[in-house]
């Protein structure tokens, strides 16, 4: 098996780039075209070769897939993009050509372009495989299709799961919804898309969260980009992030700036991922970019007395993050914010110092401060405040705003209490699916709250299948972090059999370590009948889950 390396940046980078606006049996488009011409643009100027083909016919649209398909050999990126109609039926995606006719189930597969069969011909190892749709507006085809046929189309673009290693497939808008055009050049989600493709230093992943943010803001919440992710390793499309010192990339994948922590003076989280299984960890947890502040003086004191914990805290640092002594920090960070008062990060800080003492009018105004200058820790921490009505009126909207700018920018903790009002349908419409994989960006992000969360939704088949045995693998990663209550999951998994024959003295073991560890940990109130209301674990034979790590800076654990 090939792993793609830690950094795919270099080497041979192919595009094949399509937009169909000029439609000759329905009503034509505005953006399509300009979002093709615009985006091979751009990708070129970050080294790409292009194949670019707008307003095409079916057979120009083979050839171009036909000539794509015969580059890809020797690309070490390969990316697609399309932009115009495209339907969906019997489960399957299909991008429509300028001269489609279509008026029978029968047309739709002879008179189109499969996605699928794309998808396939990227599909190989070694290289980072890039399929990016801005192509779910209204099917103008559905009324006909619809009249007496089982086979009719669903609204929008149907979802389609990253297969193999080193993928990527992004949507302009969730599925089985409809994006919007826009009323310029480019549709909202393109716009956003050529604002940050080209900045360097910024992983792939990283660049769509910010593009994310963007088409929320611009489309009044209405569109949210969504993607599936196989990557393996870190892809960066315009620069790789400067190495300090000259020296060459870690071996370790480039994180963000930001870092996960253990919520300021609290220990409640923003919503459940499961009914009865709402753990202790807080996902008000908020991220920390790295100090820039040196040896002495008084931002290096109020970091020490009241910073969070860095991004993939090991358990030592998780628990010094949970023991700040925040009387003492307000002081200290009230002297640090006069003596640097344009500093969002002390402002930040000195909030959280607040926070710990309860104060939440007084911390709500400097976390107020350092929001409105756009630092995403602050915002993420905001958020949480007007979720829960602490110092503030409860505003679910307001949260959400603030939880996805701070997504946006890569804050590992807006992202998994995104998921959490995903999961509880707090504000939006609830999706569990959508919870599941902000849940998982989340831990990639370096957000150890959501590994618990994770393993809810498996256990409890929230947004996908039941899965004890994938399920036991987060609460195992949790569990590594000290975390009781996944501990206690795990003794359930043992005490009842869910992995094969009950296990009591494991089982007393794992509580007697959770006991231990976290001692006021949540003891999880599972329902007696859930050993017969579903599969041990998922079936399918072929399929494989991805299981996503929380990774320890320095690779000191297994799983790293």
């Amino acid at each position: 098996m090939t792993v793609l390396p830690i950094e795919a940046f270099a080497g041979t980078r192919l595009a094949l780039v399509l937009g169909n606006s000029k439609y000759r049996t329905v009503p034509a488009l505005g953006n399509p075209a300009n979002d093709a011409a615009d985006l091979a643009t751009a990708l070129r100027g970050m080294g790409f070769n292009v194949i670019e083909a707008r307003d095409g016919t079916r057979e120009a649209m083979a050839n171009a897939v036909r000539d794509f398909s015969s580059r890809l050999s020797g690309a070490d990126v390969a990316l697609f993009f399309y932009a115009g109609h495209g339907l969906q039926m019997n489960g399957e995606n299909y991008l429509v050509p300028v001269d489609a006719k279509i008026e029978t189930p029968g047309d739709v597969r002879f008179n189109t372009v499969n996605l699928t069969d794309i998808q396939q011909e990227m599909e190989g190892t070694g290289r980072a495989n890039i399929i990016i749709l801005d192509a779910c507006r209204n099917n103008p085809f559905l009324e006909k299709l619809a009249r007496g046929s089982r086979a009719a189309p669903s609204r929008g673009l149907g979802r389609v799961d990253a297969s193999g290693q080193g993928s990527l497939i992004v949507y302009s808008t969730q599925p089985n919804n409809v994006a919007l055009d826009g009323a310029g050049r480019n549709s909202p989600f393109t716009a956003a898309l050529l604002k940050h493709i080209a900045t360097p230093g910024i992983e792939v992943r990283q660049m769509l969260s910010r593009v994310r943010g963007d088409v929320l803001a611009a489309t009044d919440q209405k569109q949210t980009p969504w993607d599936s992710s196989s990557l393996v390793g870190d892809v960066y499309l315009a620069a790789p992030p400067v190495q300090v010192g000259g020296g060459s990339p870690t071996s370790t994948s480039t994180q963000p700036a930001a870092a996960s922590q253990t919520a300021a003076g609290g220990v409640e989280q923003v919503a459940a991922a499961a009914p009865q299984a709402t753990p202790p960890a807080a996902a008000d947890r908020v991220t920390s970019p790295t100090p820039q502040s040196g040896a002495g003086g008084p931002d290096s004191e109020c970091e020490r007395a009241a910073a969070p914990a860095p991004p993939f805290a090991s358990p030592e640092q998780l628990k010094i993050d949970n023991t700040h002594d925040f009387a003492a920090a307000v002081p200290i960070c009230e002297a640090a914010v006069r003596a640097n008062p344009d500093q969002p990060r002390l402002d930040f800080l000195l909030g959280l110092a607040y926070g710990g003492t309860k104060n939440y009018l007084a911390a709500q105004r400097y976390l107020t401060k350092a929001a409105d200058a756009g630092y995403a820790p602050a915002q993420g921490k905001l958020g949480v405040y007007f979720a829960t009505g602490r110092g503030v009126v409860k505003d679910m909207p307001r949260a959400f705003e603030l939880f996805s700018k701070a997504a946006a920018a890569g804050e590992p903790g807006a992202i998994s209490n995104l998921g959490a009002m995903y999961s509880n349908g707090n504000y939006v419409k609830k999706d569990e699916a959508r919870a599941l994989e902000l849940y998982q960006k989340a831990i990639e992000a370096g957000n150890p709250f959501a590994l618990a969360q994770t393993g809810l939704m498996y256990f409890y088949g929230k947004g996908t299948p039941r899965d004890y045995a994938t399920a036991a693998q987060y609460f195992q990663q949790a569990a590594d972090l000290n975390d009781g209550f996944s501990l206690k999951y795990l003794a359930v998994i043992q005490e009842r059999g869910l992995l094969g024959a009950p296990d009591a003295a494991k089982a007393a073991e794992l509580r007697r370590r959770a006991v231990q560890v976290d001692p006021g940990s949540q003891d999880p109130n599972v329902p007696k009948q859930l050993n017969a209301s579903g599969p041990r674990r998922s079936s399918g034979g072929h399929h494989v889950r991805r299981i996503y790590y929380y990774r320890f800076v320095g690779c000191r654990w297994a799983w790293c």
